[in-house]
């Protein structure tokens, strides 16, 4: 199993090699899933986020697309959005990835893979800029 820490990383750019590393048939299970960075103003993204949230299906409301709230949740729908949906290989490999809030007990945050190159920015680089977990909390994720 592949352990990646999502803490200061760019949000799409961890997906992105996540995404390549499950479809290597490679287990990954992503921590601190909350800590994950968001590029752009805090407000433009969860406008477009409860936009989202909001669309129904005229016919039957429930079937709608599901936008979760919760941070682990949130970071799985995004490298699922980078998977091969319609084919067998993509169903499995999301089967095979795991995103949790904080560091669980089972696993052991030492044996997390080193920050990847590029997926990290420093604080200050990224001006206009939040974590998953304040987007998840101003959409109404309950800590």
């Amino acid at each position: 199993m592949i352990v990646i820490d999502a803490k200061n990383q760019v949000a799409g750019r961890l997906a992105a090699r996540a995404a390549k590393i499950l479809l290597a048939n490679e287990e990954v299970a992503v921590i601190n899933s909350e800590l994950a960075v968001i590029s752009g103003p805090v407000h433009d993204t969860v406008g477009r986020m409860v936009s989202r949230r909001s669309q129904q299906n005229k016919r039957d409301p429930e079937e709608g697309p599901k936008y979760p709230r919760i941070p682990h949740l949130f970071l799985r729908r995004i490298i699922g959005g980078m998977m091969p949906k319609k084919t067998r290989r993509g169903r499995d490999a999301m089967h095979r990835l795991r995103c949790y809030i904080g560091v669980p007990k089972d696993i052991d945050a030492k044996s997390a893979l080193p920050v990847f190159e590029g997926a990290a920015k420093p604080a200050g680089s990224l001006r206009k800029s939040s974590t998953v977990g304040k987007v998840c909390g101003l959409m109404g994720w309950k800590a």
